[in-house]
């Protein structure tokens, strides 16, 4: 850690390593830069005005003390998905130790899992043809049980056991829906056919394949081969001086 902030702690056990260096200088900036130029209360909210002075700008930035939402005037939380240093600078002031669940994009998280996207109509983001509706909603539940799980790492022990059980209540509660397949009737679900007790196909016969036997040679054709082998040097010798 390069700061005393709680929060470029909490950011250490939920970004990936790239993600954090870039949260990290902005939690640095929060410190050596910000400053507040004003502040005022509209209803339940409250806007204070921070001096950013790497920048040399000002930026407003609204905070809900009940609900911990926070927005700056820069729109970096909106563009990266990362908390801007004007808002750590805001969160810092008000004890805030921990980045809200809502501000964790889940792509940049160390446990992020790929799960299917889709667009504010319910389509599906990928170059997708043909899809059912049934397919989308399968879609978009996986993707809330990959965010919630994405939530509770680094969370209690207590937490997790606690959304533990909900699950096993909920699985209880679908198995009067019906058991699960058995290993033949997944096969015909994925094939898409049924399991016939006629065999109408067999493997071919085995067959030798080309070089894996030798010609056996007749005497004849051996003696020929023998003949018209070249002799060696000490036989021609021999021979010319008999």
């Amino acid at each position: 850690m390069e700061t005393h902030l709680a929060l470029e702690a909490d950011g250490a056990k939920v970004y990936t390593h790239e993600v954090f260096k870039e949260f990290q200088e902005e939690a640095k900036y929060s410190i050596d830069t910000c400053k507040s130029r004003g502040f005022a209360e509209i209803d339940s909210l409250e806007v204070t005005t921070v001096r950013d002075a790497s920048r040399d700008m000002n930026y407003d930035v609204t905070y809900c003390p009940v609900t911990y939402k926070a927005n700056c005037s820069c729109r970096m939380l909106e563009r990266k998905g990362i908390l801007c240093r004007h808002i750590i600078w805001i969160y810092s002031s008000n004890g805030v130790n921990t980045i809200p669940d809502e501000y964790i994009v889940n792509k940049w998280c160390k446990d992020a899992l790929r799960s299917k996207s889709f667009n504010c109509n319910g389509d599906p983001a990928e170059e997708i043809d043909i899809i059912d509706a049934k397919q989308i909603s399968m879609s978009k539940m996986w993707s809330e049980v990959h965010r919630t799980v994405g939530i509770l790492m680094g969370r209690s022990k207590e937490v997790v056991d606690s959304f533990s059980s909900l699950i096993k209540d909920f699985k209880e509660k679908l198995a009067p829906l019906g058991s699960q397949m058995s290993k033949e009737q997944q096969m015909v679900a994925l094939i898409g056919c049924s399991n016939t007790q006629e065999v109408t196909i067999f493997p071919p016969k085995k067959s030798k394949n080309k070089g894996s036997g030798k010609r056996l040679l007749l005497s004849k054709t051996k003696a020929i081969a023998l003949a018209m082998k070249p002799k060696r040097m000490f036989y021609l010798i021999r021979t010319t001086l008999y």
